[in-house]
């Protein structure tokens, strides 16, 4: 499980990209994009990374949200993030040189009154900038979008200041959840997923893989979370003050959505937090509220070849509109930037479909969702979209007596 990224840590050279793009893919929607850093302290809880429990939770995020053009882009990474991926994670330095579309810090647009939000969680790990083309997509398309960094279980993330935060592989919780993913029990679940030949034999898969990951896989879930929570509340407060986003996020059109381990992530969320109107799980497994029907809001399913055949667990049990979406050839990485500009190390992680193939995929289906179901475009047929892929295998509930 996350084999890459657990050879990344140990240090493992990633070879340098060859023939990369300057800039990311040029997003299809109507506005420019902006981007901008913000960070955040949790008063209220404390940080289970320190084993003293004497600090409290931080969180940074990235947000990018549609603005007037300019023509100045953000890199992909900041020059600290570059620094430490080449120094400390051996990414190429190729990075270093990769163009956004974005401009940083300047104003929202002033073409629509208010926008709706979209928050992401990033898969564990991983960074804040890991599905930075599909953000890029969203905000072109109208929607302000906060990535959050989920601190010690992302590589790094920079707070506003310039100042980086960066995953600690000698912290003791971080080593426990290192364990259980080594664990050669934990490393044999995918497997067993895929030679399931019933609904109850994949629901037992799931129900033993949280069982013997339970720090991974229950208790980091439910901390992102609380992490989500947090910054709603932040967001409350900062529509009402003086401020960028002053008046211009649209409180009552909430989406989450989250990749991995953030997509699990969305899952809780969902089925807690009534201020969440919609959701999309990307390659995130279910987590038990996706399987005993919780949640009270529409939600889609994204996931990679590894859960061809689970539709109906994510669908069957809920009275909301839900929507599965596997797409076959592809595996976990294609649902990130790394399937347009893959690092070698991930490769194992890479299905056979093109690269471009998933993005485009990502960058169709989520907007359309979000559109839907926050926008109110009812109008808006996923599944006819899902249709003009035919390696998507489509599950939905639509026509269960609704």
């Amino acid at each position: 499980m996350k084999r890459a990224f657990l050879m990344a840590l140990c240090g493992v050279f990633f070879c340098s990209l060859q023939g990369q793009a300057e800039t990311l893919p040029k997003p299809s929607g109507k506005y420019s994009i902006g981007v901008t850093y913000l960070s955040f302290v949790d008063n209220n809880r404390k940080e289970i990374f320190d084993s003293t429990q004497a600090s409290q939770r931080e969180l940074t995020v990235k947000a990018w949200y549609p603005s007037d053009p300019r023509s100045d882009p953000e890199p992909y990474f900041l020059p600290a993030e570059a620094e430490f991926a080449e120094k400390y994670l051996q990414f190429p330095p190729t990075y270093k040189d990769l163009k956004t579309n974005a401009s940083r810090d300047v104003p929202v647009s002033s073409k629509e009154g208010k926008y709706p939000v979209l928050i992401f969680s990033h898969g564990w790990g991983e960074h804040h900038s890991q599905n930075t083309i599909l953000m890029e997509e969203l905000a072109s398309h109208g929607y302000i979008v906060f990535s959050i960094s989920h601190h010690y279980e992302c590589k790094f993330s920079s707070f506003p200041d310039g100042r980086l935060i960066r995953i600690e592989m000698g912290n003791p919780r971080f080593q426990k959840i290192m364990s259980e993913q080594m664990n050669a029990m934990a490393m044999g679940f995918l497997q067993k997923l895929e030679n399931a030949s019933s609904d109850k034999e994949r629901v037992q898969v799931f129900r033993e893989m949280n069982a013997a990951m339970p720090v991974l896989l229950t208790e980091s879930p439910k901390y992102w979370a609380e992490d989500i929570a947090f910054l709603i509340d932040r967001l409350t407060i900062m529509n009402s003050k003086e401020n960028m986003f002053q008046d211009k996020l649209n409180l009552d059109r909430i989406g989450i959505f989250g990749m991995s381990l953030g997509g699990l992530a969305t899952s809780v969320i969902c089925s807690k937090d009534k201020r969440v109107k919609a959701g999309v799980n990307i390659d995130g497994g279910f987590y038990s509220a996706s399987l005993e029907g919780k949640h009270q809001v529409p939600l889609m399913f994204l996931g990679s070849k590894r859960y061809l055949g689970c539709g109906p667990l994510f669908t069957g049990q809920s009275t909301r509109d839900r929507y599965s979406m596997s797409v076959r050839g592809s595996d976990h990485y294609n649902l990130t930037d790394y399937s347009v500009y893959p690092v070698p190390m991930v490769r194992p992680l890479l299905g056979p479909i093109d690269g471009k193939r998933t993005i485009e995929i990502m960058n169709v289906l989520i907007p359309a969702f979000f559109d839907k179901y926050l926008k109110e475009k009812q109008d808006i047929d996923l599944v006819q979209k899902a249709k003009a892929y035919p390696e998507i295998e489509i599950v939905t509930n639509l026509d269960a007596g609704k």
